[in-house]
């Protein structure tokens, strides 16, 4: 009988919590407890095995005093972290306990996906290896995606890289504000500030010959992964798909390291196919809920 220990983010040691997932074989940002409290304002707890050996973070909400569970914004995977992979028995072990609460939604990372088949349902994220030549990983790159590149090439358009959020949040101000929910605009200031003072945030501006703003992307850094975060655009000048080339310039920065670029997957073909247009791996990571409607809560 594997004895697992629930911890509430108040009892959390959080020395030993934070070496178990640094050194975990699955890291992820995800699963920082810093990052985990900005995005559950503390309300998270965690499943323990040993002394920090193994662990799984669980992200709590709240609704009419009823604790459930819910993958939050900006976080794709969880599930259990590891130093070293451990037996079928004490991974189902963990997965019991997530089946214990109501559920909306979480999700379990692409290694235990991959060795552990938990339940759920299996989910597309795209990798790209790095550790090649850019010159062949260039020529892996689909012909629309080389042809995007090179027309902003032709067009003389640059890249700087920088830590000043300004350009990104005017341009997702003045074209893309409508998708701006109610109250998740202090939080998304609250979220990208905090990633600079961490060092987790990579931002590229995109400008045209006349120095006109096109374009921002944001990557969050995740050691060896560089996970693209957020593109936005100028709607009325940029027409030539510069997204293709801010990605491409980090991957021309990074070939030939030991990287990854993390395209975080999507389930809509559209995106699926500008993705799978730089050549990457297709990952799985699972989904799991154990409820559908209202009538769960009750």
């Amino acid at each position: 009988m594997w004895t697992i220990q629930k911890v509430k983010r108040k009892n959390l040691n959080v020395e030993k919590y934070t070496q178990a997932i640094d050194e975990a074989l699955n890291y992820r940002v995800y699963a920082e407890v810093w990052y985990l409290d900005l995005l559950t304002k503390n309300q998270w707890e965690c499943w323990i095995y040993g002394d920090y050996e193994v662990v799984m973070p669980i992200p709590l909400q709240y609704k009419f005093g009823i604790k459930f569970v819910l993958q939050p914004i900006y976080c794709q995977q969880l599930g259990v972290f590891y130093k070293q992979e451990i037996s079928d028995e004490l991974f189902q072990a963990f997965e019991k306990k997530l089946h214990q609460y109501r559920v909306r939604a979480y999700h379990f990372n692409e290694e235990n996906t991959e060795r552990y088949q938990p339940k759920g349902e299996k989910k597309v994220n795209y990798l790209l290896d790095l550790n090649l030549p850019y010159e062949q990983i260039f020529e892996n790159y689909s012909k629309g995606r080389r042809k995007d590149i090179r027309k902003s090439e032709r067009l003389g358009v640059q890249v700087r890289s920088t830590q000043d959020l300004k350009n990104h949040k005017e341009l997702f101000q003045q074209y893309y504000a409508h998708l701006e929910k109610y109250g998740k605009k202090k939080f998304k200031g609250n979220y990208s500030n905090t990633l600079i003072k961490k060092g987790a945030l990579k931002i590229f501006d995109l400008f045209d010959k006349e120095n006109n703003l096109l374009a921002s992307q944001m990557f969050l850094i995740s050691k060896r992964r560089k996970i693209c975060l957020g593109f936005v655009r100028n709607k009325h000048i940029e027409q030539h798909n510069a997204s293709a080339f801010a990605k491409d310039h980090l991957i021309r920065v990074l070939a030939g390291q030991n990287d990854y670029i993390d395209f975080e997957g999507s389930m809509h073909p559209t995106i699926a196919k500008f993705m799978e247009g730089f050549g990457p791996m297709k990952k799985h990571y699972t989904h799991y809920s154990n409820f559908s409607s209202i009538k769960d809560f009750f």
